[in-house]
């Protein structure tokens, strides 16, 4: 009787395997389906596909590394198996991440012959830490565009470089397209006179803008220059902000 019901538990088993193995090549099939659909309306010029296309490989592009040993977090050390088979599953998975790498380039410079603000921010945040200057050159035609956080990323990177006339261009173009940080940062330039002329009223306002939509950053410093006005109080109770105050407008 317990040799029929571990049989019977065993083709159990076998059965949800069978079937979560199946339903995970329909997930995958209905998945390439959706991107050879995007491709085809891409192709016939629907912007939009192409932006969806270029966020689902660059999310999916990534680089393949051999792992030589893995120790967690208790001490556990991987035997030479375990390792092995996280390596053949890293250099599968690279293998269709260098296809989709290669799609990404394709589309990156269809969208950047169009000027698209999202390929050209795309291109500008890869080539960051690789090619700095020409990235920044990406993100600033992407801010010039339209893109808010080609502007924000571009004026931000400027301010850390001290470039401080491309840092404020950028930060305000961000300030205007509606980016919560932006005032904080323009703030920066304000107040200590970077890229424009030193202009404390304005600093203030630009802050009260960013604590108003509530950057944290923002309502710290706000609560730090207003401190009887009870508003800054309130959203730093609720946004949970315990960090010191960073003091940026004197």
């Amino acid at each position: 009787m317990k040799k029929f019901a571990l049989i019977g538990i065993l083709i159990l088993v076998i059965t949800c395997i069978a079937m979560l193995a199946h339903t995970r090549k329909n997930e995958i099939f209905k998945s390439n389906e959706l991107i050879a659909q995007w491709e085809k309306l891409a192709e016939k010029g629907d912007t939009a596909a192409m932006h969806r296309l270029i966020k689902f490989y660059d999310e999916n592009s990534s680089i393949y590394v051999e792992v030589e040993e893995v120790v967690e977090a208790n001490g556990t050390e991987w035997d030479a198996a375990e390792v092995d088979s996280l390596n053949n599953t890293n250099k599968t998975n690279a293998e269709m991440s260098q296809q989709y790498a290669e799609r990404l380039e394709y589309w990156l410079n269809k969208g950047i012959v169009q000027n698209d603000p999202i390929a050209l921010l795309t291109k500008g945040i890869r080539l960051y830490y690789e090619d700095e200057p020409t990235a920044i050159d990406f993100l600033s035609r992407a801010a010039d565009a339209g893109s808010v956080q080609a502007a924000l990323f571009c004026g931000s990177a400027c301010l850390n470089q001290g470039k401080g006339d491309e840092a404020f261009k950028y930060l305000s173009l961000a300030y205007k397209l509606g980016a919560p940080s932006a005032g904080w940062h323009l703030a920066m330039c304000y107040s200590a006179g970077i890229g424009t002329e030193p202009n404390h009223d304005k600093a203030i306002e630009v802050m009260r803008h960013a604590a108003n939509l509530d950057y944290p950053e923002a309502v710290s410093e706000m609560r730090r220059i207003e401190p009887n006005n009870p508003i800054w109080q309130h959203k730093a109770d609720s946004l949970d902000i315990t960090f010191p105050d960073f003091p940026i407008i004197p």
